[in-house]
């Protein structure tokens, strides 16, 4: 890919990526409630944090092949650019690598959850990767069954891991089963590391982007509100070039949402 490809790939990428992260990690889904310097995150209600499985579940999945930027997932997409960065000549980028690459292998870990699902009549012993469970729960909370089939095969697998065979009926029967569990418990227990995460994500694109920004921010006169910025002439496209523009105009200012640690206890269990 030329370099021209590579930083508007990059600015559209990481546009998204910031304005996703701004729809799941906000104070109007959550509070974060404080503890002798740890943090915990509190959903508003049953449905807010409902949205936000919803929308981690479409950050988590593979962009459409024909859109701007191609086929990728966003945390693999910020992995790419670290190492080859349009922006960076300092590592000004390593923060961004650091926390993406500890994401990613966190998400892929495997646990082992014991569950019991009436439906089956069984208790099981499931090992599933922390990614599979947010996947698989948060399509459930997005489709109905009917269109939920894709997560019935792949509970169908996982069960036969298991040890314990069903059919594609027996397994969407046992969605409540697995619902009860994950959604309504350890998925809670997890959200607060995912927003732990997810907004040291938002902070590592921000420093990482905070070199160009004062390189290319321009002010027209005394007024703080009038203002441009020296876009680089590889990025050519349009849309390309909007999303260069607000990510510079985000960074006129820090996120808002300020750096928290989530408690220890939240981060040991599953």
């Amino acid at each position: 890919m030329n370099k021209e490809r590579m930083m508007e790939k990059e600015v559209i990428l990481l546009r998204n990526i910031y304005d996703h992260i701004g729809e799941m990690v906000n104070f109007s889904l959550f509070e974060i409630q404080r503890f002798n310097g740890d943090s915990i995150i509190m959903f508003k209600d049953m449905n807010q944090r409902k949205l936000f499985f919803i929308l981690l579940v479409d950050f988590l999945s593979i962009t459409d092949d024909r859109g701007p930027i191609g086929k990728t997932s966003f945390l693999r997409g910020i992995v790419e650019i670290c190492k080859n960065p349009s922006f960076s000549t300092r590592g000004y980028e390593q923060e961004l690598l650091f926390v993406t690459e500890n994401f990613i292998n966190w998400l892929n870990e495997k646990r082992n959850i014991d569950i019991w699902m009436p439906s089956l009549d069984t208790q099981v012993d499931l090992s599933i990767s922390r990614l599979d469970a947010l996947k698989m729960s948060g399509d459930i909370a997005k489709h109905n069954y009917l269109r939920a089939s894709g997560v019935a095969l792949r509970l169908k697998e996982i069960l036969k891991e298991a040890g314990i065979e069903v059919s594609l009926d027996q397994a969407l029967l046992a969605f409540p089963d697995f619902c009860g569990r994950f959604q309504d418990d350890i998925l809670i227990y997890l959200s607060s590391h995912i927003c732990e995460f997810l907004n040291n994500i938002r902070w590592g694109i921000h420093r990482y982007l905070r070199p160009e920004f004062l390189r290319s921010y321009r002010k027209s006169n005394d007024l703080y509100y009038e203002y441009s910025f020296s876009i680089p002439d590889q990025i050519v496209s349009e849309y390309a070039r909007d999303c260069y523009w607000t990510l510079m105009s985000y960074l006129r200012s820090d996120p808002y949402m300020e750096k928290f640690i989530i408690a220890q206890d939240l981060k040991t269990e599953y």
